[in-house]
């Protein structure tokens, strides 16, 4: 076990950032972004004189922003020709930081993986003060819009690779500084993703980003909060601060900032109510935290767990497993047809009771029940300035563990019967 005996202070990083490419057929532009990260890594660290900087962590799309998910674009297309390699040329520039300042650096970026030819991956990185990559982490859950591989869209091709053990899903960078794990976007909305970097050794957890509403309905403040007090660990939260799309400065994805720094009490140790350039820093106690696991009656929750009870609240499998494991990712509109698939398999399970808008009895805010809903959720992609582009038809669906189909070309199975347990 390694003493870390130093106070240092930890940097939440909040940029904005424009995406790197405009069209799918455009050369990837990562320097505007990177030139951008120069100037912001230096004013955060030169601003930051509380205790000596050891930790800096971007926020997610910092380096390619968007494109992939606000155009919808085929996630091969985007896999060939915006996700970068890590190792490579964009991470030798943030290497170029971390050694600079003699800290450790957290990123983001959409990333190929050699094993999974036109696939990439939402994928956390740590970069040492040497400039050497010593850890990466791949993005458990995904939201719908986004057309990144999972390690459980992949399953057993991933676990013959991997294994089955915490270190595939939840690897955590044990570093002189701390114990690191990541949480990417999504993932901060499920307790149990934190709560398996804890359970392999996590005493500082990244957690970038979010998006609007969650940010001003208070959302993303009570779940940052919430991962740090269930598991007594600090959680490092910048994010993303304005996203153009274009070279006219067109507003995208609207996050409503609000980076923060919470610690392993689940107190907010800095937070910023901003959306555009902002940091956030604050002082981290790894021996503080060590002592707090080891010797508090209260607000110290792990040694309590029942860990036979939680296994039967998971027994039964909810999304499909292996859906990418024989083609990339879908587009939006088949992984929300997966989505309220399994909605339905959870109402006629017992899970969950239907509401009455199934039978047309409830108000759905100006947008019918069914596929309309769903159009009304995700939004027309005319209205993204691609209207010129033909929807994609809508595949068939299987129904886990139902033989009914939902409407559409029958060679196309989306939700395969091997993909059900």
């Amino acid at each position: 076990m390694r003493i870390v005996s130093e106070i240092y202070n930890a940097i939440g990083l909040q940029t904005d950032t424009v995406d790197c490419m405009f069209r799918v057929a455009d050369a990837p532009d990562y320097e505007r972004n990177l030139r951008h990260l120069d100037h912001m890594i230096d004013m955060a660290v030169l601003h930051s004189m509380e205790y000596r900087p050891r930790l800096l962590a971007l926020c997610e799309g910092a380096i390619q922003g968007f494109p992939d998910e606000f155009h919808d674009w085929e996630s091969a297309d985007y896999a060939r020709s915006g996700a970068i390699d890590i190792p490579g040329p964009v991470i030798d520039r943030l290497a170029e930081k971390a050694v600079k300042w003699n800290l450790y650096l957290i990123g983001q970026a959409k990333a190929r993986m050699a094993e999974f030819p036109d696939r990439f991956f939402n994928t956390a990185f740590i970069i040492d003060p040497s400039g050497a990559v010593v850890h990466v982490h791949r993005k458990n859950v995904v939201f719908t819009i986004e057309h990144t591989t999972t390690p459980h869209d992949v399953w057993d091709q991933w676990v013959a690779m991997f294994g089955a053990g915490l270190d595939a899903f939840f690897p955590v960078a044990q570093t002189p500084i701390g114990n690191i794990g990541c949480l990417i976007c999504m993932e901060g909305n499920y307790p149990e993703l934190a709560r398996g970097l804890m359970m392999n050794g996590a005493e500082i957890v990244y957690r970038p980003s979010s998006i609007e509403n969650k940010i001003s309905t208070g959302v993303w403040q009570i779940q940052n909060q919430a991962r740090a007090l269930d598991n007594n660990c600090y959680v490092i939260a910048p994010n993303t601060g304005y996203h153009t799309v274009d070279a006219a400065g067109t507003r995208g994805f609207v996050t409503g900032g609000h980076p923060m720094i919470v610690d392993y009490r689940g107190q907010i140790a800095h937070e910023i109510r901003t959306q555009g350039d902002a940091f956030v820093a604050a002082p981290v106690n790894i021996e503080g935290l060590r002592q707090h696991r080891a010797n508090a009656r209260q607000n110290n929750w792990a040694p309590h767990m029942k860990t036979e009870l939680y296994r039967l609240v998971y027994d039964k499998a909810v999304w499909p497993k292996n859906l990418a494991a024989h083609r990339p990712p879908q587009r939006r509109e088949a992984t929300d047809e997966i989505y309220f698939q399994t909605i339905r398999r959870l109402q006629e399970s017992g899970v969950q009771v239907p509401p009455a808008a199934v039978s047309g009895q409830a108000d759905t805010g100006g947008a019918a029940a069914g596929s309309s809903l769903r159009e009304h959720i995700l939004g027309r992609v005319s209205e993204m300035g691609e209207s010129e582009r033909t929807a994609p038809p809508v595949p068939m669906l299987r129904v886990v563990g139902n033989d009914e189909e939902a409407g559409g070309p029958k060679e196309t199975a989306i939700v395969p019967d091997q993909a059900a347990e």
